[in-house]
């Protein structure tokens, strides 16, 4: 009895720190007041609003917004959006993010149908909403994932990794600041290895397959993570009942139903987006296959060893430049390594095969990844190598826990420049000079000199875009804001 009390008393204290980990990383989130996203990011800012005046997938009733091009921007046609034969348009990414947010956006459209859906008030609900949803899938991440390292580590060392993913990483600079596709990748995936790490039951399988269908469907590319999940899911004997692991046919048919009704699961997940696919854009990759780039295409036409040197390294996008703490995941590499892998080796192998799989594919393409602070390309991979990580932390001594946390703080610093000072430095310009072809690497990826942190850093903190939206929704007059 005491045992139990003392088990759930530590469960509840766990759920504590995980709240107060995700309200303190969404306040840090929002404390920039702005909006930092490209195009990629408008289709899942209006849908919602679509989804609650007309319950329609097509963007045509806010055609002026989604159609405007920013400011100062290199191109000249909304990239984002697909026209059907019929005239309709569809956003080319795919929907997951703005479905899963769509009861969030309840309030804004009761706002709406209270005040009037005239165009300049949409605007401005839209671009409130994509700062608060995006902050909200973040930080809830951030939750989740300490819950996660939770299971490996102890509770101040599981926090310092946590805080460390939340602050140090891309999650912070990028899935927070607009909705791209992933700050719910991310969430998915670390409710998925939560599904994957918890005790066998009918819920926790449900929970793995669910998520990782909706992985894949929400970001193509991650179906490598969402395979990874799945495969480890049957592969780890903790996942079999201890009766049945004494007897060869009942564990083998033990994982053949847990594999089953997960793979079932993310079935059932998936089916509705390529239903969608198919029946808007005829092809079961979507949008990607409308434009061309489901095909071979000059995108992925690029040197594997130049593109995996500069997702990792290079000043202008490198992982290790972004978030040094990561680093330390060569120490998985030390003869010792085999013994922290207890319980979770087929797990972990998975995993390290999905990353390096996607690293080897984003090589191949044009791994700046547009208009953005850091690798984004590698976001999704963030719980993934945190989880990875986690032995090595739970391992460090005191000198090696000091090195870390120095990482760490780095880290954040490296970050803090991307939330509060990008991209007033233009540091974008420099990556991608008029001058280049589309789509060509320049030697200008590798200069310290125009490394964005050092950039950005240089041309200090951005002008905080939406306070002029909070004061007029304080009824303050827009000069104030000025």
């Amino acid at each position: 009895m005491a045992t139990a009390t003392a088990a759930g008393n530590a469960r509840r204290g766990d759920r504590r720190r995980a709240l107060a980990l995700a309200v303190l990383c969404c306040a840090l989130y929002l404390a920039n007041l702005r909006v930092i996203s490209e195009g990629d990011s408008v289709p899942a800012r209006y849908l919602p609003f679509s989804l609650w005046r007309h319950g329609s997938l097509s963007l045509d009733s806010l055609s002026p917004l989604v159609t405007e091009v920013p400011p100062g921007k290199p191109f000249h046609t909304p990239y984002w959006l697909w026209r059907s034969p019929e005239g309709h348009l569809f956003s080319v990414y795919p929907i997951v993010t703005p479905l899963l947010l769509a009861p969030l956006y309840a309030p804004a459209a009761a706002q709406l149908w209270w005040r009037g859906w005239e165009q300049w008030r949409v605007a401005d609900r839209a671009i409130e909403m994509e700062k608060l949803a995006a902050a909200l899938l973040a930080a809830a991440g951030a939750g989740a994932l300490y819950l996660l390292l939770r299971r490996r580590l102890p509770p101040r060392r599981a926090g310092v990794l946590a805080a460390a993913y939340a602050l140090g990483t891309g999650t912070w600079s990028i899935s927070s600041q607009a909705l791209w596709q992933h700050g719910t990748a991310e969430l998915l995936l670390i409710l998925a290895l939560l599904g994957a790490t918890a005790r066998a039951s009918l819920a926790a399988t449900l929970l793995t397959g669910l998520t990782c269908g909706l992985l894949a469907a929400n970001r193509p590319p991650d179906a490598l993570l969402a395979v990874a999940v799945l495969a480890a899911l049957a592969l780890e004997r903790r996942q079999i009942t201890r009766p049945a692991a004494h007897a060869p046919l009942a564990a083998l048919a033990a994982i053949a139903a847990i594999a089953a009704i997960a793979a079932l699961a993310a079935a059932v997940a998936l089916a509705p987006f390529l239903w969608y696919n198919f029946r808007v854009f005829g092809h079961l990759a979507g949008g990607y296959a409308a434009i061309g780039l489901a095909s071979p295409h000059p995108f992925y036409h690029h040197p594997l060893l130049g593109g995996m040197a500069g997702l990792l390294v290079s000043p202008a996008k490198g992982l290790l430049v972004f978030s040094p703490f990561l680093a330390f995941l060569v120490l998985r590499l030390a003869p010792r390594a085999p013994e922290w892998n207890a319980g979770y080796r087929a797990l972990d192998l998975c995993l390290a095969l999905a990353a390096a799989g996607l690293l080897v594919f984003y090589a191949r393409t044009d791994w700046r990844g547009g208009s953005c602070y850091g690798p984004r390309f590698l976001t999704d991979l963030l719980p993934a190598l945190v989880w990875l990580l986690a032995p090595v932390v739970g391992r460090l001594r005191a000198a090696g826990m000091a090195a870390f946390a120095l990482a760490v703080a780095l880290s954040i610093a490296v970050e803090a420049v991307g939330a509060f000072c990008y991209p007033r430095g233009g540091s974008d310009s420099r990556l991608y000079p008029p001058s280049r072809p589309w789509g060509e690497i320049g030697p200008e990826v590798w200069s310290w000199r125009g490394a964005p942190v050092l950039v950005e850093a240089r041309a200090g903190c951005a002008p905080p875009d939406l306070l002029p939206h909070l004061l007029r929704a304080l009824g303050r007059p827009r000069t104030a804001a000025r």
